[in-house]
């Protein structure tokens, strides 16, 4: 099996595609491995930001705005629920709308799906733990069976 496309393998450099990631360019979206990372940086581009890989991503980026394409959206109504730039906000169709940061819509979104991941791996390991009991105590079952169907033969074979 490759191990670039197995489901369990650890994360590969995007460079390299053999080392063990290590960092991380927050602007670029490249996983990089220690070798790599200079690599990366000696292009000249200035703004690369290389992280530990473990804080990946953690520099949102904003889209750009449908009505004005040279600002981002930083701001989301809580009316509309869509995501708005500054220009936006003060358009006549987002009057009297209240905003909140993308940051924060960000951070609640993402402490919501950490908390429901927390909760389904317990309830995973639980079922896990229970099926594994069940298979024991099956096997168990079975050693006993073949204990006795053993001694049984053995009987029969004496006789």
């Amino acid at each position: 099996m490759d191990p670039r496309t197995c489901a369990q393998d650890v994360h590969r450099c995007d460079l390299c595609e053999t080392a063990i990631v290590h960092s991380y360019c927050d602007f670029c979206h490249v996983n990089l491995c220690k070798p790599c990372i200079l690599d990366h940086i000696l292009d000249e581009y200035e703004k690369h930001k290389i992280v530990p890989f473990q804080e990946r991503r953690s520099t949102l980026i904003y889209p750009n705005c449908g009505k004005h394409p040279q600002k981002n959206c930083e701001l989301q109504c809580r009316e509309c629920g869509t995501f708005v730039c500054s220009s936006c906000m003060a358009s006549d169709q987002h009057k009297g709308h209240s905003f909140v940061e993308v940051r924060e819509v960000y951070k609640t979104n993402k402490d919501i799906i950490e908390k429901d991941t927390k909760e389904y791996e317990n309830l995973i390991f639980h079922k896990y733990e229970q099926i594994v009991l069940d298979l024991e105590n099956q096997l168990a079952n079975l050693d006993g069976g073949y204990e006795k169907l053993t001694t049984t033969m053995s009987k029969q074979g004496e006789q």
